[in-house]
């Protein structure tokens, strides 16, 4: 904040935060101070100029790619996920956050094995430009190694049958890198299927692992991963017509997101509802867990 900058540790991506408002939102340079200028300085701004809809990965991809060959291959993707069956100690963590065998099969949850291993498969199958072009490479001490580690939960981001992005996650409880994804790359909403579903109301949670928690309690969610995140102009064209209950972690964070997410869907005439949790839970995940007595 010091230095009006950010940096990514999920997909090492770092710069500006007109840079950080460029990405989220996929807008050009004047559009992002626009908006900040909006948001942050109150003055009267002229509108930017009306987009026509993009593709849920032309949204996310256009901007790196006007600048690094960075891009989101799901043929590679997919490939990384089938070669990741789960293993017990990732279904026994997944148990412990109260999910059941139907959700983890629905949402195909992976786990990356010996990443060197996998990393050399790969490197035969694909090469190194494209493994390094779909984020999939990072610099280690001995030299370039696969950026998911291993034995972390591997979750897909499916649409329409393809796997559009990977994102990893320990598969415990430790707080240190936590959470890896492609390098370069943002990571789209997640669990954009469930807008091809007949449904009046659609879910939007924070993070991979609410969406799962609202899956379990028959909601029908989608995820945008990170407070900060919004949803692309793509994606609000979906919701209109339907209802929106927002689910947000309870912190500041969670707080201005939902705030944010209601002002901009209201404003395309989205009916919209901010769920608020019980005071002893901060998330979806402790909502669940306390119903289903896991502690």
């Amino acid at each position: 904040m010091a230095t009006n900058g950010f940096s990514c540790f999920g997909c090492q991506r770092s710069g500006s935060v007109i840079d950080l408002i460029m990405a989220m939102d996929n807008i050009d340079f004047s559009a992002a101070c626009r908006w900040l200028d909006a948001h942050y300085l109150n003055r009267t701004v002229a509108p930017a100029r009306p987009r026509s809809p993009q593709s849920i990965n032309q949204q996310y991809s256009s901007v790196a790619e006007e600048s690094s060959p960075y891009a989101f291959d799901p043929e590679v993707y997919g490939w990384i996920l089938n070669q990741s069956p789960l293993a017990e100690s990732g279904r026994d963590y997944l148990r412990q956050r109260a999910f059941s065998a139907d959700t983890i099969a629905h949402f195909r949850v992976g786990q990356i094995g010996e990443r060197t291993a996998l990393f050399r498969r790969a490197m035969s199958k694909f090469g190194m430009a494209r493994l390094d072009g779909a984020g999939l490479v990072m610099q280690g001490r001995y030299g370039p190694l696969l950026c998911l580690p291993s034995n972390y939960l591997l979750f897909p981001f499916l649409q329409e049958g393809t796997v559009a992005y990977l994102q990893a996650r320990r598969a415990d409880d430790g707080k240190d890198y936590r959470w890896f994804c492609p390098a370069k790359l943002l990571p789209p909403t997640y669990n954009l299927d469930a807008l091809a579903q007949p449904g009046s109301t659609i879910t939007i949670c924070e993070g991979i692992t609410d969406v799962l928690s609202a899956h379990e309690l028959g909601m029908q969610p989608i995820g945008l991963l990170g407070a900060m995140r919004d949803l692309g102009p793509s994606v609000i064209d979906r919701l209109v017509g339907r209802n929106i209950a927002i689910f947000a972690d309870a912190d500041r964070s969670g707080y201005g997101l939902a705030k944010r997410l209601s002002r901009r869907l209201a404003a395309r005439g989205i009916t919209v509802v901010t769920k608020k949790l019980p005071p002893e839970v901060n998330d979806l995940n402790d909502y669940l867990r306390s119903q289903r007595g896991i502690s």
